[in-house]
């Protein structure tokens, strides 16, 4: 009789674990779909007047990345007061510490170890240059934009190459001075002079300086005699910029817009890529509008108005939850369903004593 009662409840419990088993094996998880146009790398998407290209989509490294063209985009240079800054990049009319000199296509100068002609190709993009000794063809260099040689004692970048020949500049330094005040508007770059270079071009004097008296000197190699360097050497240039004024920095035209103790600020408008990162359900702004990303695929992506979906894309995540929280609870029924099973079929079929 015992046996029979345990054999009736373990029966009970082993179809409320199958019952349980079976409704997790044909029940259907819900999904997250949205309306709306799904994107992939290379699509363009108009928000307002502002076009916006998908660059990247990685649903499994959850991340992804889109990118406009600001065309009044600001930027931004900062001097440190008391640091020196090169005429190649910071220019204005007049000034005098910087050289250049154009080299023709097909002329020939003094580099390195012998004697070499000047070929362009202009053309290229980036244009280049061939640099090839008169004496032994084989022996020739490849140069472009922005790299540096030595020319007649001087390190020199090139700054041009078109079809009139290389263009090659060399400059000395500028001292950025903010004036000790309060409030200071205005900012002074003024010339620090390579003593070293100037006295190795100069062959009418040593190529070091002595010590007479409490400062340095030249020494003329003619007679010995010594000329202090602060009267050999001419005086600075300087220029000095007030606040709203401008000057040119790296080819563009800037203002120099704030002046600090701590230094200047210069700034001007330009063409700059933007770019927008993203991820699952990530809360982004376009254009001034706030928008969303939902992964609809490994490689898919929707951008989808904020206020339009996200309570929806919210709601469908609940559901979601709410049935992986019914799942678990079933997958609790099924093994305790089968663990009272085993242990009432086990205690009913132990050994009686006597």
């Amino acid at each position: 009789m015992q046996r029979r009662a345990a054999a009736i409840y373990a029966a009970f419990f082993i179809l409320v674990g199958v019952s349980a088993y079976a409704f997790i094996g044909i029940a259907e998880q819900p999904t997250v779909s949205l309306a709306g146009d799904e994107y992939a790398a290379g699509a363009n998407l108009d928000v307002g007047d502002r076009t916006y290209t998908v660059e990247t989509v990685d649903a499994d490294a959850d991340s992804g990345e889109l990118s406009w063209t600001n065309e009044s985009a600001t930027f931004t240079v900062t001097f440190e007061n008391d640091t020196t800054v090169s005429p190649l990049e910071v220019q204005w009319d007049g000034q005098r510490a910087r050289w250049t000199e154009t080299l023709a296509n097909g002329s020939t100068f003094a580099y390195e170890n012998g004697t070499y002609r000047v070929g362009v190709n202009a053309s290229a993009d980036p244009p280049t240059a061939t640099l090839q000794h008169v004496e032994n063809a084989s022996v020739n260099e490849s140069v472009e934009l922005g790299d540096t040689l030595a020319y007649q004692n001087n390190e020199t970048t090139i700054t041009a190459i078109d079809a009139d020949g290389m263009t090659l500049a060399w400059s000395e330094p500028y001292l950025v001075a903010v004036p000790n005040v309060t409030d200071p508007s205005s900012v002074t770059f003024r010339q620090q002079f390579d003593v070293e270079t100037r006295l190795t071009r100069d062959d009418s004097v040593y190529n070091e300086t002595v010590t007479v008296g409490s400062g340095e000197s030249v020494v003329h190699r003619a007679d010995n005699a010594t000329t202090a360097l602060d009267t050999y050497l001419p005086a600075p240039d300087t220029a000095t910029f007030e606040e709203g004024e401008t000057i040119h920095y790296a080819g563009n035209e800037t203002t120099v817009e704030n002046v600090t103790a701590g230094g200047v600020t210069l700034a001007w408008d330009g063409v700059r890529t933007e770019t927008v990162r993203f991820a699952e359900g990530a809360n982004i702004t376009l254009a001034g509008q706030p928008y969303f990303t939902y992964f609809s695929g490994s490689s898919q992506v929707q951008i989808l108005p904020r206020e339009d979906a996200y309570e929806t894309y919210q709601q469908q995540l609940d559901e979601q939850e709410y049935f992986t929280e019914r799942k678990n609870g079933l997958w609790g029924v099924t093994l305790f369903s089968g663990l009272v099973a085993a242990m009432l079929l086990g205690m009913a079929y132990l050994p009686r004593k006597g």
